[in-house]
């Protein structure tokens, strides 16, 4: 879409990772739409029609799902990003990764990025630190290598996932709102609908003990996905790059 454009949402990231878990967020409005008579063309002529008030809205629902999938990433991992999953698979205490594949990705990130992890930890330099630089660095040097399309995907869907699961308070107070206005307006208004009340019913209560119970694990998986297509992407890009030298392509 053209309007796309014009307020930075044309990014697959943007569109998917934080445009579209905010429209998502308003999902469990519908039935209370519909109950009041708002139909749905509105709402989509609201977000779709044009640079206006659509670009507005856009635009908020995309950095309201960043905002809170960032508040939602530092209560699953307090110390972010030394905590992260990536992160945490280089550090020499960690035992989730074998001493032998750390050892394997030092020495790739050395060639690759030229920051020796393994001469921080002999010298007790601060190793979160150095391990952050590495993985900064490798994730520019990962950007547009068309051996990373695993890793854009994974990265699209963690992302996702996040701010979704960070908006959990906004759509879970949606979901408690629409059933009580459903239920309220079929037992006092000629507009009410049982079956918009059903639903609104049926939507909370699979949606909601699922915001606490299961959505913060489907993130904490998402993360280790893209941790393992990080890895993968790296041990790929070094193997490429040796054997260009070998080739003499260097």
């Amino acid at each position: 879409m053209t309007w796309l454009r014009y307020v930075n949402l044309s990014d697959e990231y943007e569109r998917r990772a934080r445009f579209l878990p905010g429209v998502l967020t308003v999902i469990p409005l519908f039935p209370t739409l519909l109950t009041a008579g708002s139909g749905i063309l509105d709402l989509k002529t609201l977000l779709l029609g044009g640079v206006g008030i659509g670009a507005v809205v856009s635009v908020g629902l995309s950095h309201l799902a960043s905002a809170m999938g960032n508040r939602i990433q530092l209560i699953l991992w307090p110390q972010w990003p030394h905590d992260s999953p990536t992160n945490r698979w280089l550090h020499p205490s960690e035992n989730e990764t074998s001493g032998q594949q750390k050892r394997i990705w030092y020495r790739a990130i050395k060639r690759l990025v030229s920051i020796d992890i393994q001469a921080a930890i002999d010298s007790g330099e601060s190793i979160e630190t150095t391990i952050n630089d590495a993985v900064v660095a490798l994730r520019h040097l990962f950007n547009g290598e068309e051996k990373a399309e695993r890793l854009r995907r994974s990265n699209l869907d963690y992302g996702f996932a996040r701010n979704l699961v960070g908006l959990r308070s906004v759509w879970g107070s949606f979901l408690v709102l629409s059933t009580a206005v459903t239920w309220l307006a079929h037992w006092t208004s000629s507009k009410g609908s049982l079956e918009m009340a059903v639903v609104s019913t049926v939507l909370a209560i699979v949606l909601l003990p699922c915001a606490i119970y299961v959505l913060p694990s489907y993130v904490r998986i998402k993360a280790q996905y893209y941790a393992e297509s990080f890895f993968g992407t790296l041990t790929a890009v070094d193997e490429n790059a040796s054997n260009a030298y070998k080739g003499g392509q260097w």
